[in-house]
């Protein structure tokens, strides 16, 4: 079953009411086909309030016939309210006010004198030699409007679906572009986090670089390292040599006092040694030379323990076969003797015996490397 399509209100006087009881018969082919739905004030129930149903009936009707008569017109009701609400919403578009003139009577002047009325060229139903042929005219005329009505429904719900699918697609771009912003912002983001954390790590390793090279002498330790980071041996064992010179505010060919190395700065001590564990992985440095000469029965008090120097110039491969070798004969690499180097026998630590080892011995172990 179709849906009901228009709502129609018959305005009139009671004293007209068998002349609308006969249009409503001819509109009754309309109302089977639910494309109206009349309404008159006969059809308020008992307890209803008449003047509410009139009223709420009139502001939602989609047609609005007046049926027009001298005791329309005389009808204080008819002309102050219903007539007044239904041209006022006429001309806002809501509502379709059509006049039928059922009997003669002067309506010039009157609001809806304006209107096109039924039927046919303003003839009153009573004047027509056969009122059903007025009525037939009337009910073709009210069918006429309800096709007119019916597309200019159909084009607000197209104009509304228009507008409806437009704003649907503006809020789709609205959100795409929301999302493509939001991607750009956390896209950014990322990009500022992994600026930051690039900016740390360099920070870190500026500052591990620096602690690694760090110095209470004001040394640069940057050769020594890029030397050992070379795997150039030979030569960094030389610069080894140099730096600990130049702590002791000394220059080459000179050579290091005991007292000196006795109190050796602990960071520059703690810096040549690590570079050295460092960039040997744990096979040479001051601090693997300590674990030797403590594993072979040595003190770091000080002094001298010849039997303990000897197993230890043994262990490191300073001393083979009983005998010390010279520093042409000092392997600079990795595979030979853990603890080999550093060897510093340019600095006369070698050449002097273990007793300045030995005091260096004991300035590694204070420094607790």
């Amino acid at each position: 079953m179709s849906e009901v399509s228009f709502k129609l209100f018959f305005s009139y006087s009671h004293k007209d009411e068998t002349l609308r009881d006969e249009l409503a018969k001819h509109l009754t082919i309309l109302e089977y086909q639910r494309v109206i739905s009349s309404w008159h004030d006969r059809k308020i129930l008992p307890g209803q309030e008449w003047d509410h149903q009139i009223n709420d009936n009139l502001n939602t009707a989609d047609i609005i016939l007046l049926l027009v008569s001298s005791d329309f017109l005389f009808s204080r009701y008819c002309w102050d309210v219903e007539v007044k609400r239904a041209i006022e919403r006429h001309d806002k578009g809501e509502a379709c006010v059509i006049p039928v003139i059922l009997r003669s009577v002067d309506w010039a002047g009157a609001p809806f004198a304006r209107l096109q009325a039924l039927p046919k060229n303003a003839k009153p139903v009573k004047s027509w030699t056969d009122q059903d042929e007025a009525f037939t005219d009337v009910a073709r005329g009210i069918r006429a409007v309800v096709e007119e009505l019916k597309q200019k429904r159909q084009r607000k719900r197209e104009e509304t679906e228009r507008q409806r699918q437009e704003t649907e697609a503006l809020r789709r771009q609205r959100e795409q572009e929301e999302a493509e912003k939001l991607k750009r912002e956390q896209q950014a983001e990322i990009r500022r986090q992994e600026a930051e954390r690039l900016k740390r790590e360099q920070e870190e390793a500026e500052k591990l670089r620096q602690n690694e090279l760090a110095s209470e002498k004001g040394v640069d330790y940057t050769k020594l390292r890029d030397l050992l980071a070379a795997k150039k041996w030979k030569e960094a064992d030389y610069e080894t040599y140099l730096v600990m010179l130049q702590v002791v505010g000394r220059k080459d060919g000179d050579w290091i006092r005991s007292e000196e190395l006795l109190n050796f700065p602990c960071t520059d001590l703690r810096t040549i040694d690590r570079l050295w564990v460092k960039y040997s992985n744990g096979h040479f440095g001051f601090s693997v030379q300590k674990e030797i000469y403590l594993s072979v029965g040595g003190k770091p008090d000080g002094q001298y323990y010849k039997e303990a120097w000897e197993k230890f110039g043994d262990r490191v491969g300073w001393r083979v076969k009983g005998n010390w070798i010279d520093y042409s004969q000092v392997t600079f690499d990795t595979f030979f003797s853990r603890g080999h180097l550093p060897l510093l026998a340019r600095g006369g630590l070698v050449g002097l015996g273990g007793v300045k080892w030995g005091v260096l011995f004991s300035r590694i172990q204070t420094c607790k490397l």
